[in-house]
């Protein structure tokens, strides 16, 4: 499979192992690389093509501005053996580059085929379903935080989950936060 034809199945992939209350993402692509975000496209979850390194590099990124990045990251190392009991300990979780931060792992490149994509959208499910909920508690008040309304799953001819009509919930808010955030 040609790399750009990969990339699109993956977001696809990876919202049918999602439970549906964050089945909702947005995503968004680039030459090498595939973006899944809720409220704030700066904070994505990423599986990046790096052909000269062989792997693909699959994680949560923050991309914000230094302060909420590192902020974010302290709280994320805080909370390291909750992301280690969901995500294994070949987790990484560091500073990068441009006052980015990140929680990532490298994946044998491989052959672009569907195993290959059954298991980046396999871990890219369980990096959301481990750290989105950690996200959400301990994103600082300030930080811009949009979610686009949710779908009522419906099913396809197939029986398998799509989105359909809309549909949108609040939930209260985070005990750490100022102000409150629509939140599926």
């Amino acid at each position: 499979m040609q790399p750009r034809e990969f990339l699109r199945r993956l977001p696809g992939a990876v919202q049918a192992k999602l439970p549906v209350d964050l089945a909702g993402c947005s995503s968004g692509f680039g030459f090498s690389l595939v973006q899944l975000w809720y409220g704030n496209r700066a904070l994505h979850y990423e599986a990046w093509l790096r052909h000269r390194q062989d792997v693909i590099e699959i994680g949560l990124h923050f991309e914000a501005d230094p302060l909420t990045n590192m902020r974010l990251l302290a709280a994320f190392r805080a909370r390291e053996r909750v992301v280690r009991k969901g995500l294994g300990d070949g987790t990484h979780i560091e500073e990068w580059d441009r006052g980015w931060t990140r929680l990532w792992e490298p994946v044998s490149l491989g052959t672009l085929d569907g195993a290959l994509l059954e298991h980046l959208a396999s871990r890219l499910a369980r990096y959301i379903t481990t750290c989105e909920p950690l996200l959400r508690e301990e994103l600082p008040a300030d930080v811009p935080w949009e979610l686009r309304p949710l779908r009522a799953p419906s099913r396809t001819p197939r029986g398998r989950t799509r989105s359909s009509a809309s549909t949108t919930r609040t939930l209260a808010r985070s005990p750490r936060s100022a102000r409150p955030r629509e939140r599926p």
